[in-house]
């Protein structure tokens, strides 16, 4: 069947969905899964910098490889064992609807065999790049924090996933929503998840157990381009990691 495609995705900035992303890729590979992460933030490109990849407005990006110059394989670079990336710069902020749907699904259809799962960490600001990478994928993992503003931007993202299900991609499934810095003694923090979880059940989706804790280790190990699995690995955060990878293989078969 080959590789899962997975986008992380919030409409909301500071959730920490690339953190995620990136600390869930690295523990897969860790347990020997081939992993490619797309980045398709060209604003900030947080995942092309924690796999220590140096960004150069002449690296090869997605924008490229739908402009169809290049195979996805050719924008590949490898991070470590089993963990590649295919990197932004500024260019990949440009993603505009010349962008063909079409090119990017035939692209990942020829590396899928080569690959476990797909994971697409698109920027905050809903776009053609949300629209575009939520129409190539089998998957969304939502990322939100315990407050009010992230309410407000899952339930902007569950409508652009019941639209893109409509339309583009109706195979697209919601793997659930992940809350990142959860914080479960605070009655906000419970108000919070009690109201995520109404707009799961209204979107046919769920709530992952696991929920990834505030941890200054979290932001130690991406300066260090390593995993929190082998950065810290008998930390909370790390568990926590361990925890959701394992949900997220049984939830996305």
């Amino acid at each position: 069947m080959g590789a899962k495609v997975i986008t992380y995705i919030n409409e909301k900035g500071g959730v920490g969905k690339t953190s995620v992303c990136y600390n869930t890729a690295w523990e897969l590979a860790s347990q020997g899964k081939r992993i490619l992460m797309i980045d398709m933030d060209g604003q900030k490109a947080n995942l092309t910098f924690f796999s220590g990849v140096l960004r150069t407005d002449r690296m090869k990006t997605i924008v490229d490889v739908l402009k169809g110059g290049i195979s996805l394989e050719d924008a590949t670079v490898a991070v470590k064992e089993n963990l590649y990336i295919i990197p932004a710069n500024m260019a990949v902020a440009e993603i505009g609807m010349d962008a063909k749907i079409s090119r990017f699904r035939s692209e990942l259809k020829v590396v899928k065999d080569s690959y476990d799962y797909v994971f697409i960490d698109v920027n905050p600001s809903p776009g053609w790049g949300h629209y575009l990478s939520l129409s190539v994928s089998d998957f969304a993992v939502v990322i939100m924090l315990p407050d009010i503003a992230s309410l407000e931007g899952n339930s902007g993202i569950l409508e652009s996933i019941s639209e893109i299900q409509e339309t583009t991609n109706e195979k697209l499934q919601i793997a659930g929503i992940l809350f990142n810095r959860s914080n479960d003694r605070t009655n906000l923090g419970k108000q919070v998840q009690e109201v995520a979880k109404r707009m799961a059940d209204g979107a046919e989706t769920t709530i992952f157990e696991s929920k990834i804790p505030q941890a200054v280790s979290l932001s130690e190990c991406v300066a260090a381009h390593i995993g929190i699995t082998e950065y810290d690995p008998g930390s909370r955060a790390a568990g926590s990691v361990k925890d959701f990878v394992a949900e997220l293989e049984r939830g996305v078969v």
